[in-house]
């Protein structure tokens, strides 16, 4: 149990082989991190983006933000999710706070929290705000906050508490992960227009038993997936150890193109209307994890797990671990990929440098369907890393500060 607890991060490899090869024919191209480990450098931000900005969010009783913060971008408003906290609406020019959307509770209008977060995600080009409640009720607020229309969604469609989910152009897209059940579908898409729902990605891998060694265990806000609400072990009879993650990252809109990355998968795939399209392929070179050893402590060793994916308008970026298993020898590193240039970068320094403001970027948390990169600065870590520059009015006690990477 200790041993658990202790864990830093562990992901869960589920290979079924590399879906397509570096040929033009297929049009599907490697990203090599296996030659870029042999160079390990450190990320810039030109290596992710063109320029960088930062916001300072206004701090008052009423918009203070809590634990384990993370944030979304529309147009001209930055939304903020925190630890026993309603979503909070900043302006994206001044971070001068607008409103909370909705509140907590169970009224109209009113949503509970998953692990005393708001779960909550945004269609960035119709700038629709959606928002997790109880049932399979969801919550739709437009870019001013006010409340629009409810989505109830059919009995047959998955709780969107235990799933991660995307909405683009009426579509809402969800993952699940189907760890219990063969020929279930992976992906499945609703179409808020019409209320049919549309089935991807069918699992015929193998499932895993449902007789535990031990009460799964529940962690929130657990690993390198900083959005994650929670996540839940599994400890098998057998040995092996099974981690499920919600909210995970592993679906995404870029210039209108639905695409999915599984924890459990080397493959970027595009969602089309009809089928999975391979896209990109991670080249892990030896450190590929065979299908057959996704589940084992002793199997993965040395072996290489890509946690997620955020795309930019030039370039990926990727957070992938090594040795996830092992406590001691575990190591995480933070990659990009150049569109344009295939170009590969890999770090052990968890941070992108900003040379030019002094200070680094460590926590990207999200990347809108044009492309600019997302996160957040705590301001104790602001005040440190800007002390000789110019600096916000801020103190140790302020909300974070928001950095955006075009």
């Amino acid at each position: 149990m200790m041993y658990i607890i202790k864990i830093t991060i562990l992901v869960v490899l589920l290979i079924v082989g590399l879906a397509c090869s570096n040929s033009d024919n297929n049009g599907c191209e490697y990203i090599d991190i296996e030659s870029a480990l042999v160079d390990i450098k450190e990320l810039s931000v030109m290596d992710i983006g063109e320029s960088v900005s930062y916001v300072s969010l206004e701090t008052t009783e009423e918009s203070l933000i809590g634990k384990r913060a993370y944030v979304r971008m529309l147009k001209d408003k930055l939304l903020v999710g925190s630890f026993q906290q309603p979503i909070k609406m900043f302006d994206k020019r001044t971070g001068e706070f607008i409103q909370t959307i909705g509140n907590i509770g169970q009224g109209a209008n009113e949503y509970t929290l998953q692990h005393n977060i708001p779960v909550f995600w945004i269609d960035d080009t119709a700038e629709i705000i959606y928002v997790q409640t109880d049932g399979n009720r969801v919550l739709r607020f437009d870019v001013n906050g006010n409340p629009l229309n409810i989505i109830n969604l059919p009995d047959s469609f998955p709780r969107l508490t235990t799933v991660s989910q995307i909405t683009t152009e009426n579509k809402l897209y969800v993952y699940k992960q189907t760890l219990f059940n063969k020929l279930d579908y992976k992906i499945l898409m609703y179409d808020i227009l019409n209320g049919k729902i549309h089935n991807f990605f069918l699992n015929e891998d193998e499932i895993i038993p449902s007789d535990f060694s031990q009460t799964p265990i529940s962690f929130s806000g657990f690993g390198n997936i900083p959005v994650s609400t929670s996540c839940l072990i599994f400890t098998l009879k057998d040995g092996r150890m099974v981690f499920s993650y919600t909210e995970n990252p592993c679906l995404w809109v870029f210039d209108k193109n639905v695409y999915c990355k599984e924890h459990f998968n080397d493959t970027i795939y595009q969602v089309l209307e009809n089928k999975m399209e391979p896209r990109l392929v991670f080249n892990l070179g030896d450190k590929h994890c065979d299908y057959k050893d996704r589940y084992n402590l002793e199997g993965s060793l040395n072996k290489i797990a890509i946690d997620y994916v955020l795309e930019g308008k030039e370039c990926l970026f990727f957070v992938f671990q090594m040795n996830y298993y092992n406590l001691q020898d575990a190591k995480t590193y933070w990659g990009s990929y150049n569109k344009k240039n295939k170009l590969v970068k890999v770090t052990d320094k968890l941070h992108i440098s900003d040379s030019v403001n002094g200070i680094f970027l460590e926590n990207l948390q999200t990347a809108t369907s044009d492309g600019q990169f997302v996160g957040l600065i705590e301001a104790t870590s602001y005040i440190e890393k800007m002390s000789n520059k110019k600096t916000f009015d801020i103190s140790e006690d302020s909300n974070p500060i928001v950095v955006i990477v075009k």
